[in-house]
Order: structure tokens, then C-alpha cells, then sequence
């Protein structure tokens, strides 16, 4: 039966290939997957009888093990090799549009929702184009991204530096997750690194109850600051309840309470108080998801659809991990009870517990791929759980090491497929890089004299209709186009004229009108999707 077990990964991704539409998990092609599965189940399948027969010693064979430092670095070129640059993997060119629109109106981006993640990517930007380099938020997130990669891939070696021939390093490098350090463009790279850096403290002074006020103030200090890098990380706040109930002593209990929630809101509350009252401009209340929080339909919570959605993203994200996990919880009763008796580990499964939270409440609204990212913070957990059980092992389980290395070459697999680029993408994006330093020149000043709570609001509106215009002009001719170049103009002039005479202060008005321009828009997308570009202005 355990046999079996093992072979379970290979038999579901032959399964997944075979269904009519291919799940969005397995972006290569299906002849390359067919190929590797075989040959791993034939490896799988090696190890099996040498493991009956023995005329192959494993521990002989050990000495030949690379160390984790020089897989790691190995594959570390392979990332800087093969960045992610497939668009439709996270919020895509919208992302890039924001980041470098608001930096040229404003100096940085800023959203509640991720202040401080937004913030850096723009002032890298800004910094790098002061030593000539171009401005390209792409080159600001890939730096960023590397960054993050770096630090995932030096924290698990520093946690595994007793053991370093045990190849537990591919624990990581097998999960969909690392893909954030693949020069990835997203506001999730850095708030998982401060994720990362949580865990390693909570394995520092979790074990040792003389440290609580070290844990429960430094857990409290780095949740917060998590916050201001993605409000996803509120969730963390479970693990702080869960600290306080039972990392507390009792006679501390009322003390920690006052003094973490006051050392939280001192940290939290002059960021968010700040951008929402006193800078100029203030944040966009319309777009914040702090104000419109996107929660799943409560009937929709358990259904099958949801349930698949969720599971998709375990399984890309940590599907290795959680997979090893499943089996020692399963067939290994014993040795999983010792092994969660430790006070980290037990930590960990609170962190699992919070982000699955967080998969069945938040509505992710691109869908999937594009959300797999922001589904998936529940990975950094998994697989560090995972990567902690194996450093126990007094030796290698050889059985484990074909699934390893099956569950990197997927990852492996992936990335070199999300490194092509669609050309009329990348096109659409120089174009539009184009259409943003135009529209700032020519427009910086009226934006400038704009009330500080409609700057952004406006500028956003703005430029959507500026840009709708700019590249439609530049598509190729069709029956539409020119009465749709003028439906773009006109919106623009009534979306500038609603903000001169405060007609849009009237929710009413303003709904009637976005109802109408959204119209327009899918018109207009319409439109970029079905015609080439003619006549590019670079």
C-alpha cells in the first residue's frame, strides 16, 4: 500500500493531461511532461527493487551527493536564466501600468494595501533611472524579485547548515512558490521574504519560554511590518492570538495584551493615517481593498468549484511538500506526533491554518493563473514544515528523492515556458511606457491643482481614456476604430468636466457615467485583442 502511495503524483498528472482543457498548473507542453514523468516513474521504480535486492549500497552512494549549497547556487543561475515574463501570470501589464503612471505623477505608488512593497518598487525605480537606467518598473520588480529569491533560498540552507548532503533543499526549490524569486512582477515577492524572516524568528525563540517577551513583542513587530507590505498578512494576526494564549504566562497575560496591541498600532496607524489624510494625494478610496474587502460569497465558501480552486493552488504552490506531509501524517502516526509536539512546528500549522483561512474567504478576481499568487501564502509554511521533517531523518529516505527532484524539473518546467513573451505584449507595453511619459508631461500640472483625494482617482480615469485613444490610433484600420477613438475623447473631456464642476461628488452621477465608459472599455479591449498594431509610435 505505502508503494503505491508514491506513485500517486505521477498517476495524477497523467490524468490532468488527458482531460480535454489542460489545468492551468502545467504551462509546458504535454510531450515534455509525458517524458519526464516516465522517466521518474522509472526511476521511482528502480529504487523500489534496489531497495528489495540491495546491489546498489545507498550509503556509498551518499558520498557522491552534491551539498545543498552548490544545488541551490545551480539553481540560482537556472532563475536568472529563465525570469518570469508571461504577464498572465499575476496582475500582469496593469501592475507595471499603475506603478509607473503614479511615479510619474507622484513621485511613488502608494495603496493601503501594500504600502511599503509599493513604495520600494517605485524608489527603486526612481533610483535606478538617476543612474540613466531606463525607467521600467519591470526592471525595479525583477531586482526586487531576485532579491526575495536570494533570501528564500539562504534562509532554508542557513536553517539546514547541520546537515548540508541531505538534499532537503529540494523541498524548495520543488514548489510552484520559489517562482516569486524568478524576477517576477508582483506585490508578493517582498512580504513573503518578511514572512520568512517571521518563521526563522519564531524558530529562534518559540522553544524557550523564559524568551516570551522577546517572542510575543518580535511576532507582534514583524506582523505588523508584514501589513504594510500586503494586508494579506492580517491573517497572521491568528498566530499572535495563538502566541498570547499559550506563549503567555498568566501572570504576564493582561501585560503582553496591552503592550502588543499598543506596539502594533504604533507601528500600523501613522502609515495608514497618514496616506488617507495627510498626503498630497491622499490614497485612492475607490480602489482600496482595505474599504472593499473582496470576500467570497459565503454560499459559494464550501463548492466544488472553490474547493478546486484551492486545491489547484496547493498543489502548484506546495504539492511536494504537502504530499510528504500527507504520508508521515498517514503512515508515520508515531513519528509525526513527536515531530509536532515541538512548539514551531505546532506555530507552523496555525500560519497553514490562517492562509487556508484566507483561500476560502478571499474572492480571487482574475482567477487562476493570475491569482495563484495571492491564494498561495499557505506554500512558505507547507514546505517549511516539510524541509524540517526531513532534516530529522537520521538518513535519506531514497524513496522521497525521485518525487524531489520530479517536483523541481514541474517548477524547471514551468519557468522556462513563463520566460517567452507574447511579442504584441511586449509591444503593447512600450507603447504604453510611450503613452505614460506623454500623458504626464502634458498633464502633471492640471493633476497637481486637483483636490489631494481626487489626484488619483482622477489620473487613473484620466489615462485610461488617454490611453484607449493613444493605441487605438496606432492599430490597424477597422470599421469601428475612429468612432471609438472619438467615444475615448469624449469620456475624457466629461470625466475632467465632472471633477471641475463636482458633479461626480453625486455617487449617482459618477455610476451612471463609469457605467457607460466600462462600455466603452470592453469595446476598446475588444478591439486590442482582435487587431494587430499598424502604426507604432516608440
Amino acid at each position: 500500500m505505502n508503494y503505491l502511495y508514491f506513485y500517486l503524483p505521477y498517476l495524477f498528472i497523467l490524468f490532468a493531461l488527458s482531460l480535454p482543457t489542460k489545468p492551468w498548473f502545467y504551462p509546458g507542453s504535454q510531450p515534455v511532461y509525458l517524458s519526464i514523468t516516465l522517466f521518474f516513474v522509472l526511476l521511482q521504480s528502480f529504487i523500489f527493487y534496489n531497495k528489495k535486492k540491495q546491489f546498489i549500497n545507498e550509503v556509498s552512494f551518499h558520498k557522491y551527493i552534491p551539498t545543498n549549497w552548490i544545488i541551490a547556487s545551480f539553481y540560482f543561475l537556472f532563475m536568472l536564466c529563465f525570469p518570469i515574463l508571461n504577464r498572465n501570470w499575476g496582475d500582469g501589464l496593469l501592475l507595471l501600468e499603475t506603478n509607473l503612471l503614479e511615479t510619474k505623477l507622484f513621485g511613488f505608488q502608494f495603496t493601503l494595501d501594500e504600502i511599503l512593497e509599493s513604495i520600494l518598487h517605485s524608489q527603486l525605480m526612481n533610483g535606478l533611472s538617476y543612474f540613466q537606467i531606463q525607467e521600467d518598473p519591470t526592471v525595479s520588480y525583477s531586482i526586487l524579485s531576485y532579491l526575495s529569491g536570494i533570501l528564500f533560498i539562504c534562509g532554508f540552507l542557513f536553517l539546514g547548515r547541520f546537515k548540508q548532503k541531505d538534499l532537503s533543499i529540494l523541498f524548495l526549490l520543488s514548489s510552484g512558490g520559489i517562482l516569486l524569486g524568478f524576477g517576477y512582477a508582483e506585490n508578493y515577492t517582498l512580504v513573503t521574504t518578511i514572512h520568512l524572516g517571521l518563521y526563522l524568528f519564531l524558530n529562534r525563540y518559540a522553544s524557550d519560554p523564559k524568551d516570551n517577551d522577546i517572542l510575543l513583542y518580535g511576532s507582534t513587530s514583524i506582523v505588523a511590518l508584514s501589513m504594510l507590505f500586503h494586508l494579506v498578512s492580517g491573517y497572521l494576526v491568528i498566530l499572535l492570538v495563538y502566541l498570547w494564549v499559550f506563549h503567555s504566562p498568566k501572570a504576564k497575560k493582561i501585560k503582553h495584551l496591552v503592550y502588543c496591541t499598543l506596539l502594533g498600532s504604533l507601528i500600523l496607524l501613522p502609515w495608514f493615517v497618514y496616506f488617507s489624510a495627510f498626503h498630497d494625494p491622499t490614497v485612492d478610496k475607490n480602489s482600496t481593498h482595505l474599504i472593499h474587502p473582496p470576500f467570497y460569497p459565503l454560499k459559494r465558501w464550501v463548492s466544488n468549484n472553490h474547493l478546486k480552486e484551492i486545491l489547484s493552488v496547493l498543489y502548484w504552490n506546495a504539492g511536494i511538500s504537502t504530499f510528504y506531509l500527507s504520508y508521515q501524517f498517514f503512515f508515520q502516526k508515531e513519528k509525526w506526533k513527536q515531530f509536532i509536539k515541538y512548539p514551531f512546528h505546532k506555530l507552523m500549522l496555525v500560519v497553514i491554518l490562517a492562509f487556508v483561512l484566507h483561500g476560502f474567504l478571499h474572492n480571487p478576481q482574475l482567477g487562476f493563473p493570475a491569482d495563484w499568487d495571492l491564494m498561495g501564502f499557505y506554500w512558505l509554511p507547507i514546505t517549511l514544515l516539510a524541509f524540517l521533517y526531513w532534516k530529522q531523518e537520521s538518513k535519506i529516505v531514497w524513496e522521497w528523492v525521485p518525487l524531489q527532484f520530479f517536483g523541481a524539473s514541474l517548477v524547471m518546467i514551468a519557468a522556462v515556458q513563463l520566460n517567452k513573451t507574447n511579442p504584441k505584449d511586449v509591444l503593447i507595453w512600450e507603447i504604453t511606457k510611450k503613452a505614460i511619459s506623454t500623458y504626464s508631461t502634458e498633464n502633471k500640472t492640471f493633476i497637481q491643482s486637483l483636490p489631494k483625494e481626487d489626484k488619483k482617482f482622477f489620473a487613473k480615469g484620466d489615462f485610461l481614456f488617454f490611453k484607449g485613444d493613444y493605441i487605438t490610433q496606432q492599430l490597424c484600420d477597422f470599421p469601428e476604430k475612429q468612432a471609438l477613438i472619438e467615444s475615448m475623447k469624449s469620456h475624457r473631456k466629461n470625466w475632467k468636466q465632472g471633477f471641475l464642476d463636482g458633479t461626480f461628488k453625486s455617487k449617482d452621477q459618477l455610476n451612471v457615467f463609469l457605467t457607460e465608459a466600462t462600455k466603452t472599455n470592453v469595446l476598446y479591449l475588444k478591439s486590442l485583442e482582435a487587431n494587430t498594431i499598424c502604426h507604432p509610435k516608440l
